[in-house]
């Protein structure tokens, strides 16, 4: 049997690191909202004894470093169930090192693929417990809504969808570090976490979602290259806000006309060669 599961692309509203835990972990408070870009995965079972993977796109490992891959495999380990075969196919739309936890989403979308064929042995809540032992970003995929997510991005509270919304993503052609993104915030002045506060008492409101986005990474790097990215993408017409979402290095705008955001997306297009037109799901 096989199944195909669309694994959906994240973004970030807002982003604020609260603190630096003692296992090295950072506490985070932010809004995510899940976005019609998306990749498609399909799970397969076999008779291999194996569990392998393929990928359309050269960049991503094809062995048991993928989060796929990870993902299959505590699958099994929780619900106890014998892995007889499987193959990971993955159809890649969402740009790798973009901060659009598209790896993520792929593990996501295996987690509720296998759960699917093995007849639902696991509850959401349990699906959640499993994807946050591969990685902070799988439990919001497999929710796959609007969220609010505290603690290591892992706590996540489930809000009521943000009215239907365009987003232009622009990928530049090289990424952000992680690792350098978060030292950056932890050698900076401490700042005033209240962005994700004000965004949750303006959720029903799409041009105040876009005047409160805010990400704290964008504001301890001072990554030239991206803040001129997202100075033109406000320039365009209609657009309500734009931020970087994430770690980087994808940045957005936010429009609630589509034609708007159409004619945004053709602009960048012509110079970027990873520009998506996406909207809310």
């Amino acid at each position: 049997m096989e199944i195909k599961v669309n694994a959906y692309a994240k973004i970030n509203l807002t982003f604020e690191i609260t603190g630096k835990r003692d296992d090295g972990y950072h506490e985070v408070k932010t809004i995510m909202q899940s976005v019609s870009l998306h990749d498609v995965v399909t799970v397969l079972q076999n008779d291999s004894g194996n569990i392998t993977i393929s990928c359309d796109y050269p960049n991503v490992p094809c062995d048991n470093s993928n989060i796929a891959v990870k993902c299959a495999q505590k699958f099994f380990e929780k619900t106890g169930i014998a892995n007889h075969g499987l193959h990971i196919d993955i159809q890649k739309n969402i740009p790798t090192q973009a901060g659009l936890a598209g790896g993520s989403a792929d593990g996501a979308a295996v987690i509720k693929g296998l759960n699917t064929l093995y007849d639902n042995p696991l509850d959401e809540s349990s699906m959640y417990e499993l994807g946050a032992e591969i990685g902070a970003d799988i439990p919001f995929c497999i929710m796959c809504a609007t969220a609010l997510g505290e603690g290591t991005g892992t706590v996540l509270t489930r809000l009521k969808p943000i009215p239907h919304t365009y987003f232009v993503l622009v990928k530049p052609p090289f990424g952000v570090s992680t690792k350098e993104a978060f030292e950056a915030v932890d050698s900076a002045e401490p700042m005033e976490y209240l962005a994700t506060e004000r965004m949750l008492e303006c959720l029903d409101d799409v041009k105040l979602i876009g005047k409160n986005l805010r990400n704290d990474f964008e504001e301890t790097l001072h990554n030239e290259p991206l803040l001129n990215l997202k100075s033109r993408l406000l320039e365009c017409d209609g657009a309500l806000g734009a931020v970087m979402t994430g770690s980087g290095s994808t940045v957005y705008a936010m429009f609630e006309d589509e034609e708007k955001a159409r004619i945004c997306k053709e602009k960048f297009s012509s110079e970027y060669k990873d520009v998506f037109l996406a909207e809310t799901v």
